[in-house]
């Protein structure tokens, strides 16, 4: 058995260096050649060539009393044809809280509102980036019944490729 598999591997290995190389040869009398040029749909480091990029703002102040606050975000997309970027944001909890000492929790409602809650590419390719208009819109009558603290509430943008 081990001869057996001696001698297969040792033929595989002599037509491994038998391989030709596949060009063409254009003789020094002339005459034409065809060479195919095709790209890839990885990069040259093996990694899928699709990318997108959804650039979200750091953390935010919200002056107090701001009816409407902007927090937009950037989109640029590199994607397959078929293929767009659909990004969803929503709060953690709905509302903002403060909580001035253990057991107490203070809400202040905000809503979202803007292009940039539910948002679709409609093309494979967005370059360059674009801005995508999104606000934490907060009522007077909200702010006026707020006791003055720090409210907070976590954002969270959730984005995914779309085929078809």
């Amino acid at each position: 058995m081990k001869k057996v598999l001696s001698i297969a591997l040792a033929v595989v290995m002599m037509l491994a260096v038998c391989v030709p190389a596949f060009a063409a040869d254009i003789t020094t009398d002339g005459g034409t050649g065809t060479v195919i040029i095709k790209t890839a749909t990885t990069t040259s480091g093996g990694d899928d060539a699709r990318s997108f990029t959804v650039t979200v703002p750091a953390d935010q102040e919200i002056p107090w009393g701001a009816a409407s606050y902007d927090v937009s975000y950037e989109v640029e997309t590199h994607l397959a044809y078929g293929e767009t970027l659909a990004v969803t944001v929503a709060g953690e909890q709905g509302y903002m809280s403060y909580s001035p000492e253990a057991g107490v929790e203070l809400p202040l409602p905000y809503a979202l509102m803007g292009e940039g809650v539910d948002y679709a590419t409609t093309e494979p390719n967005v370059y360059p980036a674009v801005t995508v208009p999104l606000n934490v819109v907060v009522t007077e009558e909200d702010w006026n019944e707020a006791v003055i603290g720090t409210y907070s509430d976590t954002l969270t943008f959730t984005a995914e490729i779309l085929v078809g």
